[in-house]
């Protein structure tokens, strides 16, 4: 073998121990990726769920570092089953005898403007049951009527009869208020208000009829519903968040569904909440609408950036969710991410005096500007000194 072959072996040695090593360096890299994962998901599962930290610990983590970022900011620019079928002559309310009566008197302004020009002719009576908390009892609407005492051919005179959620129910205000109340605030289904209704007061209201109720009742509610999407869809920043719920679907027999509630609030104005079985942005499309333009405040989830993809809609995230990442990265980098965490620590402070002392908006974002903002600031280049 002459010196020019050996040479070109070496050659190819030293470029497959390059190639070897670089491999080496990969699966390294890719180990430490994988135990950074085992151990986030470990601590998710088994770990403490609190993110409180220790003062003196961190001041630990921080010995020195303060004072590297302060001299670098100084050289860098600032089954069910089927419901039964109610027979026609079954009774779906039924109340035990007697149950205390209130009667309202309504009479007509005419009759009170010229009471000695009026003769009572008879009345009309309507009652409806009605509910305060603790008990039942029958609101009685009486509407005299009257003839003029001169003039009896004349057609009598009536007072208008109180507006009413449905025509002709047996339901009063009170009662209905208890029973959205019930089911949509307490979350009892109206089989166990069934129950409640009948063990403890005695009085027999079927589930059926109290969906009968319940839909008449959120036609009328609609309106006010609509009124405030508007307003939460015309305003220029808006903060949403959905929250799991779990629900009974006739199609899933002996298990319940997972759906979510979508909460669109205006800082200080209106909330919105829309219920919907998926988590998709097409969800997003139905509780802002498609045309939405504004700023959008959220968490990390995904359906949020599909939502705003080709949109006029600036995405904005929460510090809860930025201080995660950095609260989690602790073992890996605790010097840079205690630093993090303590930067972002003194705005919490701030916030929690400005909730105290109850101060305003203007005041606020006053106190944003001239504190959390250099806070900021200051975050964001000690991140871009990380990356480079």
């Amino acid at each position: 073998m002459n010196l020019a072959e050996l040479q070109t072996q070496i050659n190819r040695l030293q470029e497959q121990v390059v190639s070897l090593q670089q491999a080496l360096e990969q699966s390294r890299r890719e180990n430490t990726v994988l135990r950074q994962k085992l151990d986030a998901l470990a601590r998710r599962f088994f770990g403490k769920k609190s993110e409180q930290l220790n003062a003196a610990q961190l001041e630990l983590l921080l010995q020195g570092l303060v004072e590297e970022v302060l001299s670098a900011e100084k050289k860098e620019p600032p089954a069910r089953p089927a419901p039964r079928t109610a027979s026609s002559h079954s009774q779906r309310i039924r109340t035990p005898d007697p149950l205390e009566v209130v009667r309202q008197v309504i009479e007509p302004e005419l009759v009170q403007a010229e009471p000695d020009q009026w003769k009572k002719i008879g009345e009309e009576v309507s009652r409806r049951l009605d509910y305060q908390p603790g008990r039942f009892f029958w609101q009685e609407t009486v509407r005299p009527k009257y003839v003029r005492a001169d003039q009896r051919t004349l057609p009598p005179v009536l007072a208008p009869a109180p507006a009413q959620v449905a025509d002709h129910s047996l339901a009063a205000p009170g009662l209905l208020a208890q029973i959205l109340v019930g089911k949509y605030c307490d979350h009892l289904p109206f089989y166990r208000q069934e129950q409640i209704f009948r063990q403890r007061h005695g009085v027999c209201i079927s589930r059926q009829q109290m969906g009968q109720w319940t839909a008449q009742s959120v036609r009328l509610l609609s309106a006010i519903s609509d009124f405030l999407k508007k307003q939460v869809r015309q305003s220029g920043y808006v903060q949403v968040d959905e929250t799991p719920v779990r629900y009974q679907d006739p199609d899933l027999p002996g298990r319940c569904g997972l759906g979510y509630l979508w909460a669109a609030s205006v800082p200080g104005q209106e909330v919105v909440y829309e219920w919907h079985a998926s988590r998709a942005a097409a969800c997003l499309d139905s509780l802002l609408g498609p045309g939405y333009q504004g700023k959008l405040q959220s968490d990390g989830y995904s359906a949020y950036p599909a939502f705003v993809k080709n949109k006029a809609v600036e995405l904005f995230g929460c510090w809860a969710h930025a201080r995660r990442g950095f609260f989690e990265a602790q073992e890996q980098a605790p010097q840079v991410a205690g630093w993090l965490l303590n930067q972002i620590g003194q705005m919490y402070g701030w916030e929690k005096q400005l909730r105290q002392t109850r101060a305003g908006p203007a005041l606020r974002q006053a106190h944003r500007r001239a504190h959390s903002r250099m806070v900021v600031e200051r975050c964001q280049r000690a991140l871009l000194r990380r990356r480079r």
